[in-house]
């Protein structure tokens, strides 16, 4: 990742942090580990490389990762920083499910900010108006009846399942980090296709404003054509 870039994703990095321990006085950040963060994230970007690589392929030695792969190593980058800690008062509030996974949500913001950078790219390099239309909105969650898809993607992570994200442990799976890309990638089309169909029934309504009022004029013309032929009956 180029000099300039990385900086920019710490500064966003930063953000998602300092989101995350506002909401919660109990929620303690500390911005000395970005920079582990992007220790981390060299190495996980490597990893995914190496599995990206074909056994039978001797050109393809540094494969370009896609923005859900990059999302991916990021999550796994702050999830095992970990830079939120959870400090807890006197106030007998039992801990909430935000703050005892402070960090798990914000690896998925964090990871879901670099999709939405990506969207942002698209916009610009977009020639088809509607497409350009769809990618000036907003990544879009899909909505749960009993939860957050937030919280269901991060009880994905959780009980014991983080270990097999963490590189330095004995039980880590390296493919176990494209499972994370997927699910970036369903965001990513999912949102696209929400936005399209948005824009579609946007489309529809403005068409469905002009028929009715191409139809009121039709009705008007009708109802002074019919008081012409009665006042030509008098003549």
């Amino acid at each position: 990742m180029e000099t300039e870039k990385r900086e920019l994703y710490k500064e966003k990095c930063r953000h998602v942090i300092e989101k995350l321990s506002l909401e919660s006085s109990r929620v303690v950040p500390d911005y000395t580990k970005i920079d582990e963060i992007f220790t981390h994230y060299d190495k996980y970007n490597s990893l995914i490389k190496r599995n990206m690589v074909r056994k039978d392929s001797f050109t393809r030695t540094d494969p370009i990762i896609d923005n859900h792969k990059i999302a991916a190593a990021f999550f796994c980058s702050f999830l095992k920083a970990r830079p939120l800690s959870y400090v807890p008062d006197s106030s007998g509030v039992p801990l909430s499910f935000a703050e005892e996974r402070a960090n798990e949500q914000g690896a998925f913001l964090f990871g879901l900010q670099v999709v939405q950078d990506f969207w942002a790219d698209k916009f610009f390099d977009s020639v088809v108006a509607e497409d350009k239309e769809i990618y000036r909105n907003l990544i879009r969650l899909p909505k749960t009846d009993t939860d957050t898809y937030i919280h269901w993607f991060i009880k994905l992570v959780i009980n014991g399942i983080e270990q097999y994200f963490d590189y330095k442990s004995d039980k880590f799976e390296e493919k176990f980090i494209f499972f994370i890309s997927h699910i970036y990638s369903i965001l990513d089309s999912y949102s696209y296709q929400y936005h399209k169909v948005k824009l579609y029934e946007k489309h529809i309504a403005y068409l469905n404003e002009k028929l009715a009022e191409l139809s009121e004029k039709r009705l008007k013309k009708l109802q002074i054509l019919k008081i012409i032929e009665i006042f030509a009956d008098f003549l």
